[in-house]
Parts: C-alpha cells; sequence; structure tokens
C-alpha cells in the first residue's frame, strides 16, 4: 500500500508544482513561459552542437600543427599544413563566438579522440613515408569535420548558425579537394 502512495506522489507531486507555476497566469503567458523553455533547450541543444564542433577544431588545428613537422622533404607542404592549422583557429574562434552569441559557454579544450588520432599519427610515421603520412592524417582530420559539419547541418539551427554552418562545410569541402590533389601527387 505505502508503494501505491510513493508512486502517486511522484507522479503527481510534479503536476501539482507545474500547475502552481503557472497559476495566475493567463493562456497567453502559460503560452508565452512554455515558449521560452522550448526556445532555451532549442539554443542549449545549438551550443551544445558548436561546442562539440569547437573540440574538433581545436584537435584539428593541433594535428596540423604536428603533421607540418612530419615531411621529410622541403616541398611546400609543411607551409601548407601550417597555413591550414591558421586558418582551422581561425574558425574556431568564430564558432566560439557563434558560442558565445547565443549566450553560451564555448569549448576551450580538444577531445580523447583527436589525442588518441595525433598519437596514432606520431606512430604511423614511424614506420611509413613520413610526408605521405601526413596527408593522409590531415586529410582524415579533415574528413571527419566534414562528417561532423554534415550531422550539424542536419538540425534544426537558427539562420545565423546554418549560414556559419554553411560557410565552414564549403571551406572543408575545398581543403579536402586539395589535399586529395597533394596526396595523389606524391
Amino acid at each position: 500500500m505505502r508503494l501505491h502512495i510513493y508512486a502517486l506522489t511522484a507522479i503527481a507531486a510534479p503536476l501539482a508544482l507545474g500547475a502552481c507555476a503557472n497559476a495566475g497566469l493567463n493562456q497567453s503567458e502559460t503560452a508565452a513561459a512554455s515558449q521560452s523553455t522550448a526556445t532555451a533547450d532549442y539554443l542549449k541543444t545549438e551550443v551544445s552542437a558548436l561546442n562539440k564542433l569547437t573540440s574538433i577544431y581545436i584537435d584539428a588545428a593541433a594535428l596540423y600543427k604536428q603533421a607540418a613537422d612530419i615531411p621529410d622533404e622541403n616541398n611546400g607542404l609543411k607551409e601548407m599544413l601550417l597555413e591550414l592549422h591558421d586558418y582551422r583557429n581561425g574558425e574556431r574562434e568564430v564558432i566560439q563566438d557563434r558560442v558565445i552569441a547565443l549566450g553560451g559557454q564555448p569549448a576551450t579544450m580538444g577531445e580523447a579522440l583527436g589525442t588518441g588520432h595525433r598519437t596514432f599519427t606520431a606512430l604511423r610515421t614511424a614506420v611509413d613515408d613520413d610526408t605521405e603520412v601526413a596527408i593522409e592524417e590531415v586529410l582524415r582530420g579533415e574528413e571527419y569535420i566534414r562528417d561532423e559539419l554534415a550531422k550539424v547541418a542536419k538540425t534544426d539551427l537558427t539562420p545565423q548558425t546554418a549560414a556559419l554552418i554553411g560557410k565552414l562545410q564549403v571551406s572543408v569541402n575545398a581543403e579536402i579537394a586539395k589535399l586529395t590533389k597533394t596526396d595523389k601527387a606524391l
């Protein structure tokens, strides 16, 4: 019997508290309160997606800087990778600014996956051609960014964030084409 009372209390208490929270509000005020909560949840989801991208961009920039030190030859590859490092850092800052504009706290650290990727790259250079490893791993990083951007683009976003994601997709696709061409030339 006590179990039934506890169960009913667990169900009824939130309903009663919700009714109390809306007590004294007319229908439009109640709707506005619900819409405000929905908007806040919507923006939290957007901020979360942008922060995941920020972490990926942090890892990518670190990988590209590491990869720039790998090539054996002086064929302009080091400069290209350092330029890509700087460019991804700039895009990361733009993403972080967008998070702030949405009222969120921007991510400042990468993911464990990115650290693992950089370690894997370092180990691969011990057995493979360093220049080819650098290009292949940076290309894998760019493809990962492309795929993550595509996931975010499929979600409901504010128009400003959707435009930002579109610009980032154009950028990463251009770099993938450039890296693919460079990889084939090696």
